[in-house]
């Protein structure tokens, strides 16, 4: 009787140990992916459009969270994200050398651009390279919107007054105005101000309150702006799900995921060249 019992009680055991490795492993396919994206994705409306796709292709659900580029680091290296999309290539090598991120992926681009009033009162016009035009702006104090919350297009228009050995920080707040927002946000103050601002291509052109503002400087080599994927890394972070970002990665650089980002359009405006 007692062999019996004992059997009785092994057998339990080892069904519940099964039942429990069953349950962990469905846990973990059912567990969606999370990527954290920067906003200006999610401003142009790309986010909305590619991940069904993704999720379709790949049978990977996806949680999507969107911050500027550099919160988005930041809340990486905390753990808070499988994969991220994001689009300051500094930073994200920044990121990789300091062991936060596996590599960079490079998967779409286009380009910065300065919008501004169309009587264009700086008188911008006449230059022909972002520096200049930057040179000009500081020294007439020209109103213009900085986004000021350390996202991938705030970093870029920080850099470009730096070329010019100019700090922002220093700049007076009469004519430099931090927005401290996201690009729809931002956009929507320099339309009330009539002030210049540097802006993504992509958010500007689904961007529908434009006012009096127009492109006022553009297809300037020195404004590429590149977004890429970075898996975030799992030895830092046992939790994360390395597998299913590296297989949402795969898909990105694919030839179908590439004709899916150039038929994303607005208007019939292509908002993103795929990088192959």
């Amino acid at each position: 009787m007692k062999a019996g019992f004992y059997k009785g009680i092994i057998f339990i055991l080892l069904a519940g140990a099964i039942l429990w490795l069953l349950s962990h492993f469905l846990d973990g396919e059912k567990k969606p992916l999370t990527l954290i994206a920067t906003t200006t994705t999610e401003t142009s409306g790309f986010l909305d459009y590619i991940i069904p796709l993704a999720e379709k292709d790949t049978g990977i659900k996806i949680r999507i969270i969107s911050f500027g580029t550099g919160k988005v680091l930041r809340s990486a290296q905390d753990g808070n994200a499988d994969l991220i999309l994001v689009h300051d290539p500094l930073s994200e090598e920044n990121f990789i050398q300091q062991g936060h991120g596996l590599k960079r992926y490079p998967v779409m681009m286009n380009n910065f651009i300065l919008v501004g009033p169309k009587h264009d009162p700086a008188g911008i016009g006449q230059y022909s390279t972002i520096e200049e035009i930057f040179g000009k702006l500081h020294q007439d104090k020209t109103a213009f919107i900085s986004r000021g919350d350390d996202s991938g297009t705030h970093k870029a228009e920080q850099r470009i007054w730096q070329s010019l050995g100019l700090e922002p920080a220093f700049f007076s707040s009469q004519w430099y105005k931090k927005s401290g927002a996201g690009m729809g946000r931002s956009l929507n103050i320099a339309v009330e101000s009539g002030a210049y601002i540097l802006c993504d291509q992509a958010s500007w052109l689904t961007f529908h309150n434009k006012g009096d503002l127009i492109i006022l400087h553009q297809d300037d080599e020195k404004l590429k702006n590149i977004y890429s994927l970075i898996p975030v890394n799992p030895l830092k972070h046992p939790h994360l799900q390395a597998e299913k970002a590296q297989k949402v990665i795969d898909w990105f650089l694919s030839a179908q995921a590439r004709n899916h980002i150039r038929a994303f359009k607005h208007q019939g405006k292509t908002l993103y060249i795929p990088i192959s």
